[in-house]
């Protein structure tokens, strides 16, 4: 059974709270991905809130401050554990209609984040996803 954990690339990118939405457009593109971590200002351990391309681009269209507050376009970080199976943090995505998770420790601290093409590239765990056996959803 492979963890999400394993497939955890590089350190998430991470930002505090008090982040502007240009800061995070900022680290996203700098890093090339597509979800940032908004972390509390007591503790860059705990994820409060993320921001996507897609948030940003909304602040965009609607002609937002770049230079207000990120948490202002943020959403509920959706989460799942570093030790659940792959095939968790893909039915979290595919309930939640997201693209990315954010992996957290039993103490809820950043780990990482998975997006659906860290789920889609690598054969086993596209075996592993079709083999897995995941309670029925309405």
């Amino acid at each position: 059974m492979i963890r999400t954990s394993e497939l955890l690339k590089r350190p998430p990118v991470s930002l505090p709270e008090t982040a502007t939405i240009r800061e995070v457009a900022a680290e996203l593109a700098k890093n090339r991905v597509g979800l940032a971590v908004l972390t509390a200002r007591d503790n860059p351990k705990r994820p409060v809130a993320v921001v996507s391309e897609r948030d940003i681009l909304r602040a965009v269209a609607q002609r937002l401050d770049l230079d207000g507050p990120a948490m202002s376009i943020a959403n509920s970080p959706i989460t799942v554990l570093d030790t659940d199976p792959v095939h968790v943090a893909a039915e979290t995505m595919r309930r939640h209609n997201i693209r990315h998770v954010v992996v957290v420790n039993k103490n809820g601290e950043l780990v990482g984040v998975l997006s659906i093409r860290d789920l889609c590239f690598e054969r086993a765990i596209l075996l592993e996803l079709a083999t897995a056996e995941v309670p029925a959803t309405p």
